[in-house]
């Protein structure tokens, strides 16, 4: 039975062979769900070094990659159109949890709109099936968001917008819900309690919670070097009154 979402407009292309069992299995568990038709202007063809009439790399060979426009109540989506593009991530994430590895759109890239999805070695690309050419919204998507935080892109990393060490500090090391997190890391003096402990949710941002951690770790450095400054001047003053003039004379008799 043919499936209803996916049409072949590729009779008349080079690629003109349909895509293969494992690349529609992986379309058809997120396609049908998020309302799309998938239209293939460009599918499978024969392998490389099969003498047949093929063209650019292997991703294409047995279809193992289509290039498509989306549909979606009637209309054809565009990434060009910002009311589209959520889409478009949406399509990339599901993808790659579906298993699909490759991706390339963007200006300059096939025609406006369109996109290749499949196999092959994982990346994302754009102009010139260039890696750097990829758009940020196809490389945020692709590379997946974090719960409740940025998407970790090189991109976002670089200026700030994503903190991975804080984040798994802050996950890892949360307190009970109640307990202030000065207390939780043994910050002196620290008696304030919060309703709720996470950083980011307490603060309703998307902040880096890696700064306050910081914070409070250094913090609780300088009680420890207290500690040590306390406990080493104790010493000195046993020491001091063990060897006192009047101590030796009692303790000799």
């Amino acid at each position: 039975m043919a499936n209803e979402w996916l049409r072949y407009a590729n009779q008349g292309a080079t690629r003109n062979q349909p895509l293969n069992a494992d690349l529609v299995a992986a379309l058809s568990r997120f396609a049908p769900q998020m309302g799309l038709t998938v239209e293939v202007f460009s599918g499978g063809q024969p392998g490389k070094g099969s003498g047949l009439a093929r063209v650019g790399s292997v991703r294409h060979d047995h279809g193992g990659a289509a290039d498509v426009f989306f549909h979606k109540d009637g209309r054809r989506l565009d990434w060009a159109n910002a009311a589209d593009l959520p889409i478009f991530q949406d399509i990339v994430r599901q993808g790659r949890s579906a298993g699909l590895t490759g991706f390339g759109a963007g200006l300059g890239y096939m025609q406006p709109g369109s996109m290749h999805i499949g196999f092959g070695s994982p990346g994302v690309w754009g102009a010139g099936g260039k890696g750097g050419n990829a758009p940020g919204w196809l490389q945020e998507a692709f590379n997946g968001a974090v719960a409740g935080g940025a998407q970790p892109t090189i991109a976002n990393m670089q200026k700030g917008a994503f903190d991975p060490v804080g984040e798994v500090m802050a996950a890892a090391t949360k307190p009970a819900s109640g307990t202030s997190l000065a207390s939780f890391y043994g910050a002196p003096g620290a008696t304030t309690s919060m309703a709720n402990p996470d950083p980011l949710a307490a603060a309703g941002t998307q902040q880096p919670a890696f700064g306050s951690l910081a914070l409070l770790f250094a913090q609780q450095q300088a009680a420890q070097q207290q500690r040590r400054a306390d406990e080493r001047a104790a010493e000195e003053a046993r020491r001091a009154a063990l060897f006192a003039p009047d101590s030796l004379a009692n303790l000799f008799g």
